[in-house]
C-alpha cells in the first residue's frame, strides 16, 4: 500500500505523511495541542461521543469551527451514523448535518465513519447534494455495497482489514489507504 495514511488517530506522524484526526479533547480545547504548519489533520464529532453524559452539539460544533478555520485542517471528520454506538439515528442525523453545512462552507471534503446506516448515508447525500468529496473510512464491504457507494460518488478507503473484491473495482483515483491506528473514539 502507498505510505500516505488517509486516516489514523496518531498525531506523531511525519508532517505531509497523512492526515491525523483529532481528539474529542483537542477539538473541544479541553487538552492545548499546536498543529504541526506542515502537517494534515482532520476534525468532526464521531457519532459515538453523542452519547455521553456531557455532550453538547453547539459546544463541539464551536469548536469544530475554530479548527476548521486552520489550512492544516483539510478535512471535517470522522463524522456520520452508527447503528450499533451513539445516539439515536435522528440525534446522530441532526449531528452529522450540522457538519455537513461546515463542510460545505469551509470547503472540507468529510470523512464518515458508517455502520449499518449506508441507506440513510445515501439518502441523506441525495438530499444535501454536496460539492464536497464524501468518503467512506474504512471500508470493509462487499463489491455490491462498493459499487453503490461508488456510484452515488462516495470515494472509499481501506484499512488492513477490507474485502479484496471491493478494493480491486474502487478506482485508484477514488480509492484511499488508511491505517486508523491508535483509535481512541
Amino acid at each position: 500500500m502507498p505510505t500516505f495514511d488517509f486516516h489514523t488517530h496518531r498525531l506523531d506522524i511525519p508532517p505531509g505523511t497523512g492526515i491525523s484526526c483529532l481528539p474529542q479533547n483537542i477539538i473541544l480545547g479541553r487538552e492545548s495541542w499546536t498543529p504541526h504548519p506542515d502537517g494534515f489533520y482532520s476534525a468532526g464529532i464521531h457519532p459515538w461521543w453523542t452519547t455521553q453524559h456531557d455532550f453538547s452539539l453547539q459546544d463541539h460544533l464551536e469548536g469544530l469551527e475554530r479548527w476548521l478555520q486552520l489550512p492544516q485542517v483539510v478535512q471535517l471528520g470522522e463524522c456520520g451514523l452508527d447503528r450499533l454506538h451513539g445516539a439515536t439515528l435522528d440525534e446522530q442525523v441532526k449531528v452529522l448535518e450540522a457538519q455537513i453545512e461546515l463542510s460545505e462552507r469551509y470547503e472540507r471534503p468529510m470523512t464518515l465513519h458508517v455502520v449499518r446506516a449506508f441507506d440513510l448515508l445515501l439518502s441523506l447525500r441525495k438530499r444535501h447534494r454536496p460539492q464536497q468529496r464524501w468518503t467512506i473510512h474504512g471500508f470493509r464491504g462487499k463489491p455490491a455495497l462498493a459499487q453503490q457507494l461508488l456510484d452515488a460518488n462516495f470515494d472509499l478507503s481501506f484499512g488492513y482489514l477490507y474485502n479484496p473484491e471491493a478494493y480491486a473495482l474502487t478506482p485508484p483515483s477514488r480509492r484511499h489507504h488508511e491505517t486508523d491506528e491508535d483509535a481512541d473514539e
